[in-house]
């Protein structure tokens, strides 16, 4: 199975949350696990709001960022998605963002992996496969 994953699901394994067992078993099945390069920024501000407002070291979450990216096993070039990613955005009324994962996965007929619920209802709108988390 090929999965994309976004950074909502990825920090969860990272920082421990309830579902990360659910998102481990995934990706422990997952033969490839992909995601668009925005991935990269995405998850290194999500790790700085761990630092700046719930007191995680540099030291710490520099580990857990640097294991957020080897959780990946190709990044998708954002400049080749983005002129499909775009015009999705506009017809689903989502943000762009969201929108890359979305083409990454259909491109890449991959899985998507989210804990976003707006995220899952755009895959199902456009017949994006999303895991049950």
């Amino acid at each position: 199975m090929r999965i994309t994953i976004d950074v909502s699901a990825a920090v969860e394994v990272v920082m421990g949350g309830k579902r990360q067992q659910e998102i481990v078993n995934i990706l422990n099945d997952a033969d490839w696990v992909i995601a668009p390069s925005l991935f990269i920024y995405e998850a290194s501000n999500a790790l700085w709001k761990y630092h700046e407002y719930r007191d995680y070291s540099k030291e710490d979450i520099m580990k857990k960022v640097e294991y957020l990216y080897e959780m990946v096993d190709q990044f998708i070039d954002a400049k080749d998605i983005f002129e499909e990613a775009l015009p999705l955005s506009c017809k689903i009324s989502h943000p762009a963002y969201d929108a890359m994962y979305l083409v990454t996965s259909r491109r890449k007929n991959a899985t998507l992996v989210t804990l976003d619920k707006k995220l899952v209802r755009a895959a199902k709108s456009i017949d994006v496969p999303v895991a049950v988390i």
